[in-house]
This record gives structure tokens, C-alpha cells and sequence, in this order.
């Protein structure tokens, strides 16, 4: 996929909050409602719709660099654009389960590869969504 770049002011992910280091409540609730954010299937799909829907410059930016984990960027952005906790709160992700991790993983995918299709680019499987490695980026 050919990388698509846009300057930090155009990203509609900055004025939103997603790189602010405070959140709306202590870190430790910021944390749990992130964990809690992500076992609600349903408030995570239609937050995952808005992102690709609303933010659509992030999106190029992010999810066209094959190099970062954007199904990480995914989940960290629909919380942002549903809560407005930002991603400094990623942690609560390590608070659920393994069984959990993977469903959100997938719910995740399933919106990465929605986005992909429609930019006439194959979809992918987990494993080729996730970070790559420092041996994998040389």
C-alpha cells in the first residue's frame, strides 16, 4: 500500500484529544473505562464506524503505514472519539483478558480491513495488521 502522509494539523484525531496526556478522570478509572470501552462490542463497532467515517485524514495517516500496529491505532482512537479519553490510557487494554484481547483484536480487524477494501487494497489477517518488528522494518 502506497504510504499516505498528512501534517499533524491535519489529523482530526490531535483536536480531539488523542495524544493529550491528562484525561477527563484519574488515570486508574481512565484506564478501566478503556478496558470496559473494548468489552462492549457493540459501543466499540459504532465507534470504530465513526472514526473511518469522521476522521478520514487520521485514518490515511495511520492506517496506510504498514509499519505501526493500526489495529492498536483503531482501538485507541474510537475510544478517543467516543469518550474522549486519549491514548496516553491504552493500558487498559493489558486489564482484559486474553479471551477479550482477541475479540477486540478481531472487532478491530474487521473495521482495518473495511477501510482497506474501500481503498481498493487487500484485506489482512491479524498477524500482517499487528506492529512489525525492528527485523521486520529492515
Amino acid at each position: 500500500m502506497k504510504r499516505i502522509y498528512h501534517t499533524w494539523d491535519k489529523w482530526e484525531c490531535y483536536p480531539a484529544g488523542f495524544y493529550e496526556t491528562k484525561g477527563p478522570f484519574d488515570d486508574e478509572t481512565c484506564r478501566d473505562m478503556y478496558k470496559d470501552f473494548l468489552k462492549d462490542s457493540e459501543k466499540f463497532r459504532n465507534a470504530l464506524q465513526r472514526v473511518l467515517i469522521e476522521w478520514p485524514r487520521s485514518c490515511e495517516h495511520y492506517l496506510s503505514n504498514e509499519n505501526m500496529n493500526r489495529i492498536a491505532w483503531l482501538g485507541q482512537a474510537s475510544m478517543c472519539i467516543a469518550t474522549g479519553i486519549p491514548s496516553a490510557f491504552r493500558g487498559g487494554f493489558n486489564r482484559l483478558t486474553e479471551k477479550e484481547q482477541t475479540e477486540a483484536n478481531k472487532i478491530a480487524l474487521k473495521a482495518l480491513n473495511k477501510w482497506l477494501i474501500d481503498q481498493n487494497e487487500l484485506p489482512l489477517t491479524i498477524e500482517q495488521a499487528e506492529s512489525k518488528t525492528e527485523a521486520n522494518l529492515y
